[in-house]
């Protein structure tokens, strides 16, 4: 959503995470970084903003006594709303371009070719989907605080403090990034299960259909030995 009166970008988040609306606790307003042509986008950041990078892991505060746990890098350049509003706009981008199908074909090649794999582990798309779905479940289930975005907490506490952690690094970027790649990583997976089952087993009935063929011809052929030597048996006698 837009305001209307200075342009000030709201609820750009990316699926999945509920939106907290942060106008209760602005502590200024910034004209975002990443803005092109004429129109300027802002975006509020608030006073738990300006708090978790002066005493988060970036320590703005310089502080003698503390080291900075993370140096500078382009992503935290940004307000944290302008950093979750890229990885909306990033999530966006996977879903409409991201080359799952070409991936897809190109894992299962390189599968199919390799006699050293197990290919039986390949058949059991369903274990591979609720792998994927307790992944998902974990990362979803801590949200550290981030400007325009509701917190949650998980009843790990180390889990918890690492997820801060990251999120303070990336100015919440690595977090609001972590479905969209779960989700592409499921389709991938999902779809490289498929084509080598399909394939495999298809494979595998051709296989099979031509053995009794094989068997039967193989049949034949001992059967004229045999009746040849009979044959000949007779040939010698009669002489």
């Amino acid at each position: 959503m837009q305001s209307s009166n200075n342009r000030v970008i709201l609820n750009a988040i990316p699926t999945g995470f509920q939106p907290e609306d942060p106008s209760t606790d602005i502590f200024e307003t910034i004209v975002a970084r990443n803005s092109m042509g004429e129109a300027l986008n802002g975006y509020h950041i608030t006073a738990a903003e300006v708090n978790r990078r002066s005493n988060g892991v970036e320590r703005l505060n310089m502080n003698h006594n503390c080291k900075q746990e993370v140096l500078p890098n382009k992503i935290i350049a940004l307000s944290e709303a302008e950093a979750v509003h890229m990885a909306r706009d990033l999530d966006e981008i996977v879903n409409d371009h991201y080359p799952v199908a070409g991936i897809v074909r190109e894992i299962a090649n390189e599968v199919m070719k390799d006699i050293s794999v197990d290919f039986e582990s390949f058949f059991n798309a369903d274990g591979f989907k609720e792998c994927m779905e307790t992944l998902s479940g974990v990362l979803s289930s801590v949200v550290p605080p981030i400007t325009g975005i509701c917190a949650k907490a998980s009843k790990n506490e180390e889990l918890n403090r690492g997820m801060d952690h990251l999120s303070q690094a990336t100015h919440g970027f690595g977090i609001a990034v972590q479905p969209t790649w779960v989700r592409a990583l499921t389709e991938i997976g999902e779809g490289v299960c498929k084509i080598v089952k399909d394939e495999m087993n298809v494979k595998e009935e051709m296989e099979d259909t031509k053995a009794p063929k094989i068997i039967a011809e193989s049949s034949e052929i001992a059967e004229e030995a045999e009746v040849k030597v009979e044959s000949e048996e007779i040939v010698v006698v009669v002489d």
